[in-house]
């Protein structure tokens, strides 16, 4: 009976609990998703915006799939505003721009010219996604595309106590 004690007890101690395995792994939940037209789908914006205001960690997910290839990206936004209470604003940080190579999957930055060159991006909780490229030695914008993607807000944790405002 001793023997198969210490047995349990020896296996108890060394068994790795989910904690020890992931305890400095943060935890993502949903806290809202759109679809294309910015309608939600999953979550809330006032679970959205009481993550922010509780200081949780924000990424934001979309794609889009083409003739050929699909993509995902991921992004942690570097500057977030709440709007009159209701509407979130988030500024990606800037990208210097590189050629893709579609047929090895593959970055590149042959053209040297692309390195003064940015991709910067505001995303809403409304899901329109405003992208410009933006020319930083000459200090002009190139292009913008303003799109619409179904986007998926993610936070660090469940937070879903209210918070007061911000400004209060």
């Amino acid at each position: 009976m001793k023997k198969i004690f210490y047995t349990l007890l020896v296996s108890i101690l060394f068994i790795p609990t989910s904690c020890q395995k992931n305890c400095n792994t943060p935890v993502w939940a949903v806290a809202m998703k759109t679809a294309k037209n910015g309608e939600i789908v999953e979550g809330s914006k006032k679970v959205l915006i009481n993550a922010i205001r509780n200081g949780a960690d924000i990424k934001i997910g979309w794609g889009s799939k083409g003739k050929n290839h699909t993509i995902e990206h991921l992004a942690t936004p570097i500057w977030l505003a709440i709007l009159d209470e209701s509407e979130v604003l988030a500024h990606l940080s800037p990208q210097v721009l590189s050629n893709i190579d579609w047929e090895h999957l593959e970055a590149n930055y042959e053209k040297k010219e692309m390195l003064g060159q940015e991709w910067r991006v505001v995303i809403t909780s409304k899901g329109s996604f405003d992208a410009i490229w933006y020319d930083r030695k000459h200090d002009t914008l190139i292009k913008r595309i303003p799109q619409q993607h179904s986007m998926t807000w993610f936070v660090s944790s469940s937070l879903t106590r209210t918070s007061k405002s911000l400004y209060e």
